[in-house]
């Protein structure tokens, strides 16, 4: 029993026509769509002078470009890049000159003058610190000689009780937010 195709469309529920013709709208309207992308894809390719990767062959002769050295014109380049750096570096230093220039120009005489005290007076303060810092060394040295360890930490913290309470705060800062932060634990 071979049936006709008239007679196998004939079958078909008034229902179903409507799906049918919406299926075969989507189908021709993805045929086109799917025909103009690579249509699209093959100019744009043609144009840009590309080839697909399974068109290539092998070439065991090609030699890429950079194994020929032009050594002239890599001479003219690199003299035509030091021309370039010297013009650079030259013009970062008018430019330099110039900022300076305008930031003492903004300057009036009183802030000059009140620039070299305060450079005098730093260089002053580095100074006595230096003097001070080996002064205390020999002080030190004939202390340490003079009394136990016990009696030397007593006669710093006597002399210096600011500094050791300041020193004793940072150090107990130190030590609750490494315990708070439970550096000794490896994180999981």
């Amino acid at each position: 029993m071979e049936e006709t195709l008239e007679e196998t469309i004939g079958k078909i529920p008034d229902e179903a026509w409507p799906l049918i013709d919406l299926l075969t709208n989507l189908t021709v309207a993805s045929v086109a769509l799917w025909a103009a992308v690579t249509a699209f894809v093959l100019f744009r390719r043609e144009a840009s002078n590309l080839t697909p990767v399974h068109a290539t062959k092998k070439n065991k002769k090609a030699q890429p470009d950079f194994l020929k050295v032009d050594k002239k014109k890599r001479k003219e380049a690199l003299a035509k890049g030091r021309g370039f750096e010297k013009d650079l570096l030259k013009r970062e230093k008018n430019e330099s000159k110039a900022a300076e220039y305008a930031r003492r120009a903004g300057q009036s005489a009183g802030q000059r003058i009140a620039g070299l005290i305060s450079f005098v007076m730093s260089f002053f303060t580095l100074a006595t610190m230096i003097y001070g810092a080996i002064f205390q060394v020999s002080r030190m040295g004939k202390m340490m000689q003079e009394y136990s360890t016990l009696e030397r930490i007593t006669a710093v913290i006597q002399a210096h009780p600011i500094a050791f309470v300041i020193a004793s705060l940072v150090i107990i800062f130190h030590i609750y937010r490494f315990i708070t932060g439970r550096k000794w634990q490896q994180e999981l």
